[in-house]
């Protein structure tokens, strides 16, 4: 498998369910807390999030994503993965 295929999977089995299932918890306390100026600014970066991931999925259906710019995010997630396990 190479790069565009590992980031194309990872992205469609986790990260994107992830994302979702975060703007949903998001949803959810904002319904609660609608004057949260933090969970507004949170929802709307997770929606930003949300719409770059999909925007690389197009790219790689569109088949215009190079390995290395899949490389790059790869490792841009395993970053982020890393910085969650430390918290």
């Amino acid at each position: 498998m190479n790069k565009i295929e590992e980031l194309e999977k990872l992205l469609r089995t986790e990260v994107l369910i992830q994302v979702d299932e975060e703007i949903a918890t998001i949803k959810k306390f904002l319904a609660k807390q609608k004057d949260s100026e933090d969970l507004k600014i949170e929802l709307d970066y997770m929606l930003d999030v949300k719409k770059y991931y999909n925007q690389v999925i197009s790219h790689i259906e569109k088949k215009i994503l190079s390995e290395e710019d899949a490389v790059k995010i790869l490792q841009d997630l395993e970053d982020m993965t890393d910085d969650e396990d430390d918290v």
